[in-house]
Order: structure tokens, then sequence, then C-alpha cells
């Protein structure tokens, strides 16, 4: 019977490890020497390279311990730099310094003669200026106080429906007052708010006048709301009537005055309008022979005229009131002819405009 072995109970001894080699330490270097200092005196009593190789060749030196003396030491020091001596001069006397002063500056001046005489003339360019506004200022102070300068005379040309004093009153001066106290626009903008004065130019002619010449604004009608009041040739209204303004003048009438203060297109069309009708009725030709005494607007129903010195009535509707016063005009021609004078001439015919009615006294 083959039997199977009971495991033994030694136990086996582990492998060996092998050794680590180690490497052989490399040997330190051993540091070189420092050679020792050569002595100065002997290094300047020894011959030269040529001998002195030629000599080391032949003998080889031979290393000798030596001790430095106190004289090597010595020479190995930095040797002490001797102080110079202080120069003595003998003192100079005021004179001469004065004399070396006025030669170093001469000799500086003529180095730097160009710079000198750039800022010589800007310097003098300096002085003339401040001098010359001096001179303005002094100026200045005495026109505005002497009395060489006052005013004596207002020369007013252009009014007509203003005064002389009314004039001078809204330009603000006063004879006897400074004439360059007097501004010409200032004066001039006093001007524009006169009502009257449409344009104005002020002109200062020394020693003691101003002239003064205005543009009076030309009245062509009447226009009548809570007041009359007066319209420019532009149509404009500028002015309440007074007593002393004109009143021969066309009054326009049938005006909301209400509407006409609030409403500025439909005031500026009833100006225009009311314009443009007496132009056309003076390039008519009638305004010399039948001038107009009132304009009427009825609204929807047109314009109507009342002309001559007995107001006849002319009715001129909407539209086309240059042709319609030519109309007219030959019909009050042919009437004159034959003596007659109407009482009312309509012309507001809208189906036939050409058609004329008369009504005959």
């Amino acid at each position: 019977m083959n039997r199977r072995r009971a495991p033994s109970k030694v136990r086996k001894k582990p492998a060996r490890k092998k050794p680590i080699q180690k490497k052989p330490a490399e040997k330190k270097k051993k540091a070189a020497k420092r050679p020792p200092r050569k002595n100065v005196a002997a290094k300047r009593a020894a011959p030269k390279k040529s001998i002195r190789k030629a000599a080391a060749k032949k003998t080889p030196r031979k290393k000798a311990a030596r001790k430095a003396t106190p004289a090597d030491r010595t020479q190995n020091r930095r040797r002490p730099v001797p102080k110079k001596s202080r120069r003595t001069e003998p003192k100079k006397s005021w004179r001469e310094r004065a004399v070396g002063v006025r030669e170093s500056m001469g000799a500086w001046v003529i180095r730097r003669r160009g710079s000198i005489r750039r800022a010589g003339q800007v310097a003098l360019v300096g002085l003339a200026l401040a001098a010359l506004a001096w001179v303005g200022d002094q100026t200045v102070q005495y026109a505005h106080g002497a009395d060489a300068f006052a005013i004596r005379e207002i020369i007013i040309e252009g009014n007509h429906q203003v005064e002389d004093i009314d004039v001078r009153r809204a330009a603000r001066l006063q004879i006897g007052s400074n004439v360059f106290e007097v501004s010409s626009e200032g004066t001039r903008n006093y001007l524009l708010q006169h009502p009257w004065i449409e344009e104005a130019s002020v002109v200062r002619k020394l020693p003691g006048r101003v002239r003064i010449d205005i543009v009076e604004r030309q009245p062509v009608a009447l226009v009548a709301l809570d007041q009359l009041y007066l319209v420019s040739n532009e149509g404009a209204v500028f002015k309440r009537l007074g007593v002393d303004d004109p009143v021969d003048l066309p009054v326009i009438t049938g005006i909301a005055s209400e509407r006409f203060y609030g409403d500025f297109d439909y005031r500026t069309a009833i100006l225009l309008r009311s314009m443009a009708l007496l132009q056309d009725y003076e390039g008519a030709g009638l305004a010399e022979r039948e001038p107009v005494s009132e304009i009427h607007f009825e609204g929807a129903n047109g314009i109507e005229l009342f002309v001559g010195s007995d107001g006849m009535n002319v009715r001129l509707g909407n539209g086309q009131h240059r042709q319609k016063l030519r109309r007219l005009r030959q019909v009050l021609e042919r009437l004159a002819r034959e003596k007659t004078r109407p009482s009312y001439v309509y012309l507001d015919n809208v189906r036939s405009p050409e058609r004329v009615t008369v009504r005959l006294p």
C-alpha cells in the first residue's frame, strides 16, 4: 500500500539574501591648499620671469616655512594719502574782488548775449503793453468824468407820430449826461419797446451829440374789439387808439373778441385778409375815389364794404376779390357818366360771379 508521508514539522531555513554590494566610496578630493601669500618685498626683489624660469628648471624650489616680519605687514597695508596743503593766498581787497566779479559777469554776458537780447525785447514789449493799458484806463476815467463829453444835443429824425420829448424819454437820454455812458445797442432796445417805433438806430457824435433815426409803424386800419386798436400795414395790432392817434382809417368789424384773443390762427387770417383786400382795393384805383370806411366780416357770407362819404354798401362775398373790385370800378364809372350813384352794389352771386346787382335811389 502506498502511504502518504506525514508532513514534517521541521521548518525550512530561509534563503540567504545576497549582500548589497556597496560601491566603493569615492575618495574625497582634498581641497587645494591656498598658496601662501607672497611677500611684496620679495616679489619686487625677485629677478625677471625668464631668469626665474631658468633657475626653476635647474634647481627645484624648496618650500620653507617663513614667518612674516613686521616690515612685510606694514608694506601690505594701504598707504595713507597725505593731505594737501591749503593754499595760502593773500586776501584781496573789495576793489579787486569787484573787478573780478565785473570781468566774470562780462564774460557771462558775452556768452549769453542772444538770450539776453531776446529777454530784453520781451520785457520791453511787456512794459509797453502795461503802459498802454495804464494810459487807456486813465483816458477812459477822464472821458467819463470830463464836462467836455457831456450831451448837449439830441438829434431825432424820422418821427411823425411821436414827439421828440417822447423819443428822448423812450431812449432814456438826458441833456448833460456823459456821451460815453450811452450804449447804442441798449438805447436802440429801449426805443423798440415804444409801440409806434418799428426800427431805430443810435449814433454817438463826439464830443457831445447823439443822433437817433427811427422808423414808425404805418397804421392802415382799426380793429373793433372791446376797444379800437391800430393795425399796421404788416397786419399787426400794435396799439390801443389814443386821443392823438389818427381815426380816419377803415374799421374792421364783425369779429368775435374772445376768439380773436384766444385763437392765433383766426386772428392772423382776419388781419391778413383785411390787408390783402385793402391792397386790391387800392390797386383797382378806388381808394382815392371811394375810400373805404368799414370792412365787415359776415362769417359764411363773406365780406362787405362800406365806401364813400355816404357809406355805399358793396357785397363781395368770398373769393375773387380782385376781379370783383375791377368790375365795381367799371359799374361806378358807367353810372357816373349817367350822373347817378347806386345805394348798394352786390357782387356776391355764386352761380354767376360776373353778374352785378345795383340798386339805384
